[in-house]
């Protein structure tokens, strides 16, 4: 055993005094490859593989920009109309479904001051087209087509033809077929308040400030209205109500000539006259509940003024008469109504000047004015000249509800 001990012992001494060489200490040993070694080991990119990866970079982006060159190409072929049949299929396929954005042409979004309806508005009008076949086209010169179609509207059959045009665009499949005549009916609406929305076909449209038109008699719209008919009404909190509300047809296209302009007659409304009567009443009962003969902006005694020196007590106003009130239009202002004048209201009052039982009887005329656009009212009542606002009204009464005493306050609820 001691022989085999020292026999390992001299085999392993050796290897044990000379150093370990790795493989990579080998190979940075061989001339040229000791500073790329280097810096790959720094985490250095050399030349040749900054060479590689810009290469792999650029077929990237290229291979990238083909493939979105190829979508947007392909996107363009399947989305556009590029026959005279597609066209009309989506044409009349909109109006079938009710979808208003999709039923007008191109050349009903290229205005500005034109006035658009929602789809729920559209699909809610009555006389649409229900159902249409395509009959096939005929093609004049390449460039010109009519697509025939018949069309299915309250159950009766009917004859169409839509004449299109092809509109050649740059770049791949962009060449796309259009309607080379409206084929929506252009109505002008016309009233004489600059109304700020509308019902039509029961469903409210916003008539926005920046798309109507000012004139002599008032205001306009332009609607461009696909084939259907047309309700109008205004909304059931609206100032106004219409008179006779009136519902129109728009005709299919190449069946008729344009929509004649619609004139918008209004009167004022529930709403308006209750808020108005609501105003004068608390009016009127606020002059009734003073107990002076001079109170501002309500009737005031004829014998006694403010100048006075008699002493005056118990004063006691009453309302004895009041006139039926309605509103008339100012013939100059179609947003204005005032109370009619036709006949004076009456107030009695009695008091005690120095000691002495005093009655008087005094007429006078409840003046009221509304300005109104529909949506919105502002609202004043008085006496001619020193009518007071909703708002300058309800302050009056407040603080004059204020200034009473404790003791009076307490004496009026017995």
């Amino acid at each position: 055993m001691q022989w085999l001990a020292r026999a390992v012992k001299r085999s392993r001494s050796p290897h044990v005094r000379e150093p370990l060489t790795t493989s990579l200490g080998l190979i940075t040993k061989i001339p040229g490859h000791v500073g790329e070694l280097s810096d790959r080991a720094a985490g250095v990119l050399t030349k040749q593989d900054s060479r590689s990866i810009r290469r792999r970079l650029t077929i990237t982006v290229v291979l990238l920009s083909l493939c979105a060159a190829f979508v947007a190409a392909v996107g363009n072929y399947y989305s556009l109309p590029h026959t005279p049949e597609d066209t009309a299929e989506r044409y009349l396929s909109a109006l079938k479904e009710g979808n208003y954005v999709s039923g007008l042409d191109r050349s009903a979004y290229s205005s500005f001051d034109h006035t658009y309806l929602s789809n729920s508005a559209y699909s809610a009008a009555k006389g649409r087209i229900e159902d249409f076949t395509l009959l096939g086209s005929t093609s004049t010169g390449g460039e010109y087509a009519t697509v025939y179609a018949e069309v299915s509207v309250d159950g009766q059959q009917q004859d169409l033809s839509l004449p299109l045009k092809l509109a050649t665009r740059t770049g791949p499949f962009n060449d796309l077929w259009e309607f080379s005549a409206p084929t929506y009916k252009a109505l002008t609406l016309q009233a004489p308040v600059a109304l700020n929305n509308l019902d039509i076909n029961q469903t409210s449209v916003s008539l926005p400030a920046s798309r109507r038109v000012k004139s002599e008699t008032g205001f306009q719209w332009n609607i461009p209205l696909p084939p259907g008919d047309y309700s109008f009404s205004l909304p059931d909190n609206s100032y106004y109500r219409l008179v006779n509300p009136p519902t129109i047809t728009a005709p299919l296209p190449g069946h008729s000539s344009n929509l004649q302009p619609l004139d918008l007659v209004l009167r004022p409304s529930p709403r308006m006259w209750e808020e108005t009567n609501t105003i004068i009443e608390s009016w009127l009962e606020r002059c009734e509940s003073a107990r002076r003969l001079n109170v501002e902006s309500c009737p005031t005694s004829e014998t006694y003024g403010s100048d006075s020196t008699a002493t005056i007590t118990d004063v006691q106003w009453r309302l004895i008469d009041r006139p039926v009130f309605f509103l008339v239009q100012d013939d100059q202002r179609a947003d204005t109504w005032r109370a009619s004048r036709y006949r004076p209201a009456t107030f009695e009052v009695t008091y005690l000047a120095d000691g002495k039982a005093q009655r008087e009887t005094i007429n006078f005329y409840i003046s009221a004015e509304v300005v109104s656009n529909g949506s919105h009212a502002d609202i004043s009542v008085g006496l001619g000249g020193s009518e007071e606002s909703e708002a300058a009204l309800l302050q009056a009464i407040t603080s004059e509800d204020a200034a009473k005493s404790t003791l009076q306050k307490y004496a009026e609820t017995l």
